[in-house]
């Protein structure tokens, strides 16, 4: 089987060592526009390459891309590759990647997926197991294909989650997204107090963590989710209702320890 990984940055490189450790593992085609990357590759996968046109072969690709590439790369990867080929992704919000996927050509099926596992410090060297959860979409798509997505993340030891585009999407934006602006939120809060800067701990590094995601990779994701504002709103609404009761008895019971 050729499997094509379209981007090796830190998910596609995961990926590809995780494809790779497969008994049988697959012949996998990486394309990728750096030289840096495509040179840091190339011990990993079979073949390493600058054109879309590699990818024809495949059978299986998975565009591994920042979100606005995976968008604009749909119609164009489609058209390599044979009628029968399958097209899914890893990016990190759906309902826009599906309406992209539109362009896909009438032979290629395309499966939306998501592995909500990564990290803010991006790069092909970097390694990052396949082993934790794993959204697959199911609208856009026939029963089959579908069954073939989330057969490839099972064989790399992922959790597959079934779900809708929209429904993973609200979902993400309660618990990727929003951390994300409410560690922006957290920073910008504290900037500008050199003793806050010289006191802050694990604590705040911890809360704030996910400040450190270049825009590109995170926030041009979290932008996309049609989602997010309502989210935004409830943690509006919960800290305006946790500073209520701070000056009451309730405090204890709203700010009880919960894991």
């Amino acid at each position: 089987m050729r499997v094509g990984i379209v981007g090796l940055g830190l998910m596609g490189g995961a990926l590809a060592r995780a494809l790779k450790a497969l008994v049988p593992a697959p012949h996998i085609v990486g394309v990728e526009s750096r030289a840096e990357a495509r040179a840091a590759a190339a011990g990993v996968v079979d073949e390493v390459h600058a054109e879309l046109a590699a990818l024809a072969p495949c059978e299986l690709v998975v565009l591994c891309a920042l979100i606005g590439a995976i968008e604009a790369l749909l119609g164009p990867v489609s058209r390599v590759l044979a009628d029968g080929a399958l097209i899914t992704d890893v990016g990190g919000v759906k309902v826009s990647v599906l309406r992209a996927a539109r362009a896909v050509r009438k032979g290629v099926s395309f499966v939306g997926a998501h592995p909500m596992f990564g990290g803010e410090k991006g790069g092909f060297e970097r390694v990052v197991r396949f082993s934790g959860v794993v959204a697959v979409c199911e609208d856009g798509a026939d029963e089959a294909s579908i069954a073939r997505v989330c057969a490839l993340f099972e064989s790399l030891g992922g959790r597959v989650v079934r779900c809708t585009a929209e429904a993973h999407d609200a979902a993400v934006a309660r618990v990727s997204h929003l951390p994300y602006v409410t560690a922006h939120a957290l920073i910008e809060t504290a900037e500008g107090d050199p003793l806050a800067a010289a006191l802050a701990g694990p604590g705040f590094a911890d809360a704030t963590r996910l400040a450190g995601f270049d825009f590109g990779v995170q926030g041009e994701v979290a932008r996309r989710n049609e989602h997010l504002p309502a989210a935004i709103d409830a943690l509006i609404e919960n800290l305006t209702r946790l500073r209520a009761a701070l000056a009451t008895d309730e405090a204890a019971h709203a700010l009880r320890r919960r894991r």
